[in-house]
């Protein structure tokens, strides 16, 4: 077990139920909150002490819930104070979870039904019968939140200095990632159908972003993803860093694993390389109308 990361079969239970739990909060801030271009109004803040929603517009008022991933508890908490706390803990099943998550709503005077079926996630309990998921690792889930702070830091400095609209790194809880995004302006409408992916894919953008890994792809990694989606980079190759980078035809994005980051001397430089060359092989391939003003440098010190 290396001491920096886990792979995702070394805490699977325990990722499993964090997931899931966070997905209820997600799930009660997308019911409540006003709807944004790219689902931007269900991205979920990271702090230092864990995953929140931020502000959510309530019946009178507004609330928040509030993942603390270090003292492994909830705060449902409303802008009048009232507030219900609820203890992270092992043994503690998805179903229990959400009951309490529901009761401590209607405390707060913010009642919110939502969709129990658990959302792009490989075995999908409704919440209010999963008794199957209980496992709750203190470290495990502490190491997580470590690196989602590496990730934050390492997406933040390379997206910080973009132009125009630009998602900053957060947490989605759909499939577990922290990303941010760069948008082009020019109108994309997805090809298929869908309501998530009609919704996310309607304009050129390029996500970069880490995830913890799944079942089918077991190792934490950094990946970016361009949309339209690239089915090759042909000889654009040359270009990728650092060298432990790939590109996967099959998934069509681009891959560092969390492992090979932290094999470089600097790992923050090694993502942040990563981001950069490719975000370049795209331009090379399906150049942005307005990539110039995207890119250009700012008149102060981005670094």
């Amino acid at each position: 077990m290396d001491k920096n990361f886990l792979n995702y079969p070394d805490w699977q239970a325990t990722a499993d139920t964090l997931h899931l739990y966070l997905q209820m909060a997600g799930k009660v801030k997308l019911e409540r909150s006003y709807p944004e271009p790219e689902w931007g109004h269900i991205r979920m803040p990271l702090t230092i002490q864990g995953i929140g929603t931020g502000i959510i517009p309530g019946p009178s008022s507004n609330f928040e819930i509030f993942f603390n991933l270090r003292q492994h508890h909830v705060d449902v908490q409303g802008s009048d104070s009232l507030r219900v706390r609820l203890q992270l803990s092992d043994g503690l099943s998805v179903a229990d979870f959400y009951g309490q998550l529901m009761g401590a709503l209607d405390s707060i005077g913010a009642p919110t039904s939502i969709n129990t079926q658990p959302q792009e996630f490989h075995d999908p309990v409704p919440f209010d019968t999963d008794t199957k998921h209980s496992t709750y690792d203190k470290h495990a889930v502490e190491l997580f939140l470590d690196n989602l702070h590496f990730a934050h830091r390492s997406l933040g400095q390379f997206l910080g200095p973009m132009r125009g609209k630009v998602f900053a790194p957060s947490y989605w809880f759909g499939t577990m990632d922290l990303s941010g995004t760069i948008f082009s302006g020019q109108s994309e409408p997805f090809p298929g159908n869908g309501v998530i992916a009609v919704n996310c894919f309607d304009e050129r953008f390029c996500e970069f972003g880490f995830w913890p890994g799944d079942p089918s792809s077991v190792e934490p990694a950094f990946y970016v993803m361009p949309y339209p989606f690239l089915s090759n980079i042909g000889s654009y190759g040359v270009m990728l860093a650092p060298q432990k980078a790939r590109f996967l035809t099959k998934s069509s994005e681009f891959i560092l694993t969390l492992k090979d980051a932290f094999s470089y001397e600097d790992p923050q430089r090694a993502v942040t390389d990563f981001c950069r060359t490719s975000f370049d092989i795209l331009q090379r391939i399906d150049p942005w109308g307005d990539i110039d003003w995207i890119t250009q440098p700012l008149t102060y010190d981005a670094d």
